[in-house]
């Protein structure tokens, strides 16, 4: 049974469909699509093996590996005791949660529980402001804060506490230009640098006016990023910048968004995988090596991508790196993915 990739599906689940509709999968007999929403698959190849995929996860690397990168603070633990350079922080349990566990942390004879009461003295101590505040299993840039002073970082943890944010993780700030390296079995296969939301105005337009627009041609791209005006992050980005959603920038100028360079988030991505210095391949290869990981993506701050040169600092590892924004880009960015995919989806598991 096929069923054809429909708009709301995953993109992996879309690029199954359509490689297998146009014979490209030459190991492939059938292709199962759970139709409603689209977000598993299991393939079933000529050889009787079969390969589930699910979201972006295409099966490769081990439930395992996939669980400890989820975490960002297990990654970052790894990380700096393989002596990879990342930011200094620290994770702190939210209050609910510490309550939740206690009783039985302290059953087992551990007492010390690092809550957010502790974050401020932190930060004083160790890193200064500017931090960025996320939470330790987050993904796609939801809920990640930047703030510069205890004022700001007392009112994230309580935004945590009431939608019920387990651990939270605090970081120095590195104000270094973020590029996303994606490995596959030890080879580079793409690199992009990744740019926070941004708008440019015409003169005229105010900030709300001109993100709607932006929203417009993400939506004509089939690109499901959902900009939200409403974003407290938005807001205090402006404030700091001394405007607000009312502003009229002027014709040219380009208006900072949010702290944050994801593209799930609205940030725009410049192909660099040409360009990539050896030593910052060398560094994503082995930081996914360090995870088991076959396929992944590197987010490495790096003050020159194409000089071995210079500074850097691993910020996160994603197991599942989503390529759909990366894609839409360019024809060599597609070109780029839709080889990656081919020749990952059409080796039957047993052999890949």
């Amino acid at each position: 049974m096929v069923i054809d990739g429909a708009p709301h599906y995953p993109y992996v689940t879309r690029m199954v469909a359509g490689l297998f509709a146009e014979g490209a999968l030459s190991n492939v007999v059938d292709v199962e699509i759970e139709p409603e929403y689209g977000y598993v698959t299991r393939i079933h190849y000529a050889n009787g093996t079969y390969r589930t995929t699910r979201g972006n996860d295409v099966g490769l690397n081990s439930g395992a590996a996939q669980e400890v990168v989820k975490d960002k603070a297990h990654t970052k633990f790894f990380l700096r005791r393989s002596g990879v350079p990342c930011a200094r922080g620290e994770s702190f349990l939210l209050p609910w949660w510490a309550r939740r566990i206690r009783p039985r942390m302290e059953s087992n004879g551990h007492h010390a529980l690092r809550t957010v009461d502790a974050a401020a003295e932190y930060v004083r101590d160790n890193t200064g402001f500017p931090v960025y505040v996320k939470p330790v299993d987050g993904s796609k840039g939801i809920n990640v804060w930047r703030v510069s002073d205890e004022a700001e970082l007392a009112g994230v943890f309580a935004a945590f506490e009431e939608e019920r944010v387990r651990v939270a993780l605090v970081e120095e700030a590195i104000d270094l230009p973020d590029y996303r390296l994606v490995v596959l079995d030890g080879k580079l296969i793409s690199a992009y640098r990744r740019n926070p939301l941004a708008v440019v105005g015409d003169g005229a337009s105010t900030v709300a006016e001109l993100m709607s627009r932006l929203q417009e041609s993400y939506s004509l791209g089939l690109r499901d990023t959902v900009l939200r005006a409403g974003d407290a992050r938005i807001g205090a980005r402006l404030r700091r910048d001394g405007r607000t959603l009312r502003s009229v920038p002027e014709t040219g100028e380009r208006v900072r968004l949010l702290d944050i360079s994801n593209l799930s988030a609205g940030g725009t991505a410049d192909d660099v995988t040409g360009i990539v210095a050896e030593r910052w391949v060398t560094l994503a290869v082995t930081v996914a090596g360090l995870f088991n990981l076959r396929f992944c993506g590197v987010d490495l701050a790096c003050s020159d991508i194409a000089s071995d040169e210079g500074t850097c600092a691993v910020i996160e590892v994603n197991g599942t790196p989503g390529l759909d924004h990366y894609v839409s880009t360019g024809a060599t960015q597609e070109a780029i993915v839709r080889k990656l995919y081919l020749e990952v989806l059409n080796v039957p598991p047993r052999e890949d």
